[in-house]
């Protein structure tokens, strides 16, 4: 009986330290598979964390490109856009492709460094466009030092913003056209009228003397044509006055166009 007593004893005791090797391989296990799954997360922690800063990195760099690109064309220098005022006087002018013009926008080609003048009195003016700006070679070109060359004119006139209003009894008398400082022959004596445009998106009461267009037949004159010698309708014979006082065959190629006039009747 005793030694079946030992024999259970001694299983007992076998089975139980069989059990508490196996806990304790359990929890080594646990343990380094505890550790693996640490440094596998602290791994593709880093990664991602090197991956996230090259990518903040090169957009950092592609702003930065973009920023220098931007303000390399802000900072670029230009003529400034002329837009007249209420009371000056301003060329009208289209080329011979009604390419490029001016009509007193901020927006037509021939913007740039327009020659306007404010009326200001009786006396004499000069008024003018040029394509002869870096910036208008740029809108045109692209290039501010490519080559460009105006030709011909489909329209020429001078006017004065607003003029039917502010100055309403004045009288524009057309002396002289120069085409890059050479003189275009007047053929016939210019006359002045109110003429209706639209300047900035908005019309005005303009009054003006046009150098040559094609669309107003001497047989028809404006009802309000006035010249220096009174109320055109009042005279014997108009036959001297035109809407076309040069030959525009005569304008070739050009980049400056220069108007000198005559401003009376102001009081």
């Amino acid at each position: 009986m005793k030694m079946k007593k030992l024999l259970a004893f001694l299983l007992a005791s076998g089975m139980m330290c069989a059990a508490f090797t196996a806990c304790g391989d359990d929890d080594s296990s646990s343990e380094t598979e505890s550790s693996v799954t640490e440094e596998f997360s602290e791994a593709e922690e880093s990664s991602v964390t090197e991956e996230s800063s090259d990518a903040e990195a090169s957009s950092d760099a592609d702003a930065s490109e973009n920023e220098s690109s931007v303000r390399q064309v802000q900072t670029q220098e230009f003529e400034e856009a002329v837009v007249p005022q209420s009371g000056d006087a301003y060329l009208s002018v289209v080329d011979g492709q009604w390419w490029l013009q001016y009509f007193g926008n901020d927006t037509d080609y021939l913007t740039y460094d327009a020659g306007v003048v404010p009326i200001t009195g009786n006396g004499d003016y000069t008024v003018s466009v040029t394509c002869d700006t870096d910036a208008i070679r740029y809108d045109t070109t692209g290039d501010a030092n490519g080559e460009l060359v105006a030709n011909g004119s489909a329209f020429m006139a001078v006017q004065i913003l607003d003029g039917a209003d502010v100055c309403p009894n004045a009288i524009i008398t057309i002396n002289s056209v120069k085409v890059d400082g050479a003189e275009i022959a007047l053929t016939k004596q210019s006359y002045t009228n109110t003429e209706t445009a639209e300047v900035g998106g908005e019309e005005h009461n303009n009054i003006r003397a046009n150098i040559y267009n094609e669309w107003v037949s001497d047989d028809a004159l404006p009802d309000d044509a006035r010249s220096a010698e009174g109320n055109l309708s009042e005279l014997a014979d108009t036959s001297a006055y035109s809407a076309q006082i040069i030959d525009n065959t005569q304008i070739g190629d050009w980049t400056t166009i220069e108007v000198d006039f005559t401003i009376s009747g102001m009081e």
